[in-house]
């Protein structure tokens, strides 16, 4: 199964990015949204999977009990964001993994992020572990699945916000055809070390 969570809780709930003509202000909660729907539907209407998807306004000890009583060890749980920075030259599309990332996980990672930047034409910036980010441990990455955190591309850098309105569906197209091509479909387990 594919889990996919749009980061935050709703609209207005995470970044603000800056004003993209002719869309307006980049919001984080409203374009994670509109991306996860966009990704279940290509993944149930192409390839018939089954996608769990977290309710708009979630909070998260709601979310990842919810993910926890009905994920398995093989399943997928793809955490959407958008990333910001007060410098607006920041870019460019990023994974967030677990300290203790499974080789599954790093694999899938590494897909997502080179079909996201592809997609995008934007910057690569790499796998960070959550030590690296200013939290330094993210529930997302601790449920009873495989868990990645896809930092889409910066809300706070026009050229960012103008790929990814202008790309969106190519993005949309990458991501769920990365997930389909890389889900657990056996009775294989992956080894976190």
């Amino acid at each position: 199964m594919i889990i996919l969570t749009a980061g935050h809780t709703g609209p207005n709930t995470g970044a603000t990015g800056t004003v993209v003509e002719p869309y307006g202000r980049l919001d984080e909660g409203t374009e994670t949204i509109r991306l996860r729907n966009r990704v279940a539907e290509i993944l149930s209407e192409k390839w018939g999977i089954v996608v769990l998807l977290d309710h708009d306004n979630e909070r998260l000890g709601i979310l990842t009990d919810r993910i926890n009583r009905l994920a398995s060890e093989s399943d997928l749980c793809l955490d959407l964001h958008l990333n910001s920075h007060p410098n607006q030259n920041a870019n460019g599309t990023e994974v967030i993994i677990a300290n203790d990332a499974s080789d599954y996980e790093i694999t899938v990672a590494v897909k997502l992020l080179n079909a996201t930047a592809k997609s995008l034409k934007t910057n690569i910036r790499g796998l960070k572990s959550e030590s690296e980010t200013p939290h330094q441990r993210l529930a997302m990455l601790h449920l009873n699945c495989q868990n990645l955190i896809l930092e889409v591309c910066f809300c706070t850098n026009p050229n960012d916000g103008k790929s990814y309105h202008s790309n969106f569906e190519q993005l949309a197209q990458a991501i769920a055809h990365t997930l389909a091509e890389n889900i657990v479909t056996t009775q294989y387990i992956p080894h976190r070390p």
